[in-house]
């Protein structure tokens, strides 16, 4: 009888349950946070799942959190990509999303690159973020913020794009320091999980989309070997995304 259940149900597509652990970090930004329902779809190479994460109405998701959830879904096999989507039109801001599951245990971290606000309202942002991995490496940046006058930042808006002796190209989300402000003459420490093999750093360009200009003396990038590439502020400029105040993209090169 049992063995006749199994094959009626692998007959009609039905699979044994998955355990599924999702990580969530929203923006530590004030507006980051809301109460409308986020979803998750999750892409494997054997299918997809979907889950709510917070119902419509219940406790919201508030900005610099870390939220953590245990969902029993379907197996998709290698996890390759996730989406999230929101049914409301109260702006949401995440940096990333990290699945795993009881069949493919290896923590997969998954990065908002674009920085996309989740919002029906179109003038406010978009119904859906979609994220897949960029890789299997592991890269550690390390910010010095500078000392002279103002050189510390509550919301400069900070994103980098790594590049690579082998050609690839590794895409963050906004860096935010644990505290939300980078302080003058504080080193901050940023995991970067995931990420293109790109052997030796060859090149970092910093991107400010926000407007409280922030002032940095150093940039350094260590790989999972332990190997270091270090970046000064060559130009002395501010970096902000008001041009009127610094420059908004940078790029430096060892």
């Amino acid at each position: 009888m049992l063995l006749l259940l199994h094959l009626v149900s692998l007959w009609m597509g039905v699979t044994s349950a998955t355990t599924y652990w999702v990580t969530l970090q929203t923006s530590s930004r004030g507006y980051s946070g809301t109460d409308d329902a986020i979803s998750v779809k999750i892409l494997g190479d054997g299918g997809t799942v979907t889950s709510v994460l917070r119902n419509s109405g219940s406790e919201g998701f508030n900005a610099g959190q870390v939220y953590k959830y245990k969902l029993s879904l379907g197996n998709v096999g290698k996890i390759r990509a996730v989406e999230l989507y929101t049914g409301g039109q109260d702006a949401f801001l995440f940096t990333w999303v990290s699945v795993r599951s009881s069949s493919d245990k290896a923590t997969k971290y998954f990065y908002n690159v674009k920085r996309q606000l989740l919002s029906r309202d179109s003038s406010e942002g978009v119904g859906k973020v979609s994220m897949s991995l960029q890789g299997d490496k592991s890269y550690t940046v390390l910010t010095k913020t500078g000392t002279k006058k103002d050189a510390g930042s509550g919301d400069v808006g900070l994103s980098m794009i790594l590049e690579g002796e082998k050609g690839g190209r590794a895409y963050t989300s906004y860096l935010e320091p644990k505290e939300g402000s980078f302080h003058a003459g504080a080193v901050d420490e940023f995991a970067l999980r995931n990420m293109p093999d790109l052997g030796k750093v060859k090149c970092v360009t910093l991107r400010a989309d926000k407007n409280d200009a922030w002032y940095f003396d150093i940039i350094a990038v260590q790989d999972e070997d332990g190997n270091a590439v270090q970046f000064s502020n060559e130009f002395k400029k501010f970096l902000s995304g008001d041009a009127s105040e610094g420059m908004t993209t940078m790029k430096l090169c060892a």
